[in-house]
């Protein structure tokens, strides 16, 4: 079903009357929807797919290609005054020359401003903006949750003739608090991106595409906010993640689960993480952390936050009625996140 809606999106369009920065509602018909696990039957998804299109015209209209010197990526026009959110290895360093090219193919001059490294956000000014200029509005909270539905858009490739800006409708698959996985497929020229909920906000930034589908990392627009000043200001900072002292307190198990009846069920492994090393699989339905029963995801994320890298965790699952006991120890991301900027690089502007 996503996978058509995805294929759907990338063919066609839809122009529906939206204003710019407009917050799209959710009816109560589609909020019970999207309590569901999965869409139900034909309603559901019809409901789905209405959202999904008016989503995805704003998203459309608001996502740009970057240009920096020779590199291209993605981008977000968030105000009306012209300014861009994007990577910060897509802009490298502030105070130079972009071009920012919307949907249309339309071209506008920009001049890159600040970048967080550490984070892989940055900003963009747009110059002398239109008075029509599309624009994206932000998340005004922190809310979020494992399973949510969201939509992905970028420039990958930059601008073709025949082709929108790709839209792909996924879900989360899990949270580091400083960075979002979800299985919306990132490309090459992705980077700096958006990522919308289904009120049409941007509430994260696509930071870096792994060597697995599922590995697709956003930052969260609340990690954005409290260096936004500095960034609007030009400043740049920090350096390529570094978990040894970056992010020692987030800690990764390697898994993707959803609540079914009431059980916490495993729905991928990841490749390499803790979780598949140890022989945790699909399918397995996790009873306890360090003996404490786990009712909900929030149990399940919370044991595991609440870890150190290094530490073990002690992890019960069902699995074809039996009861398997596993002792994981837990870790950091083991290298830098694919597509992160190292500042001591002499020719950042090669980098695509």
């Amino acid at each position: 079903m996503c996978r058509a809606l995805c294929v759907w999106f990338l063919a066609f369009w839809v122009t529906l009357p939206l204003t710019a920065g407009e917050t799209i509602q959710i009816t109560p018909e589609l909020a019970d929807v999207l309590t569901q696990r999965y869409p139900r039957g034909p309603e559901d998804l019809r409901l789905l797919e209405q959202q999904v299109q008016k989503v995805a015209t704003q998203a459309i209209a608001a996502t740009v290609e970057v240009e920096v010197n020779q590199g291209i990526g993605s981008g977000v026009i968030v105000s009306r005054e012209g300014l861009v959110l994007t990577a910060a290895h897509v802009i490298g360093k502030p105070n130079r020359p972009a071009t920012l090219i919307l949907a249309d193919g339309h071209k506008l001059k920009g001049r890159t401003l600040g970048a967080h490294h550490t984070i892989d956000a940055a900003m963009v000014q747009i110059e002398n903006p239109p008075q029509d200029l599309p624009f994206a509005p932000l998340v005004t909270d922190k809310a979020f949750e494992v399973g949510q539905w969201v939509v992905a858009t970028g420039q990958p490739g930059g601008i073709l003739d025949n082709r929108a800006p790709p839209v792909r409708l996924g879900r989360i698959l899990t949270s580091g608090g400083k960075w979002i996985c979800t299985d919306c497929t990132l490309v090459g020229g992705d980077s700096g991106g958006p990522l919308f909920n289904l009120r049409g906000q941007v509430f994260a930034i696509h930071m870096s595409i792994g060597p697995q589908a599922v590995h697709n990392f956003h930052v969260p627009i609340e990690e954005v906010r409290p260096y936004w000043d500095k960034m609007l200001a030009g400043e740049t900072w920090g350096h390529e993640f570094d978990p040894a002292e970056d992010d020692a307190d987030i800690t990764v198990l390697g898994i993707a689960s959803r609540v079914v009846a009431n059980q916490c069920l495993i729905t991928q492994v990841f490749p390499g993480f803790p979780a598949e090393q140890m022989g945790v699989k699909p399918g397995d339905i996790v009873i306890s952390v360090d003996t404490q029963p786990v009712d909900s995801l929030a149990d399940l994320a919370a044991a595991i936050a609440a870890k150190d890298a290094g530490e073990a965790v002690h992890l019960e699952v069902l699995r074809n009625r039996q009861s398997i006991a596993l002792d994981i120890e837990l870790v950091t991301l083991d290298e830098p996140l694919p597509g992160s900027f190292d500042p001591a690089d002499e020719s950042p502007e090669e980098s695509p």
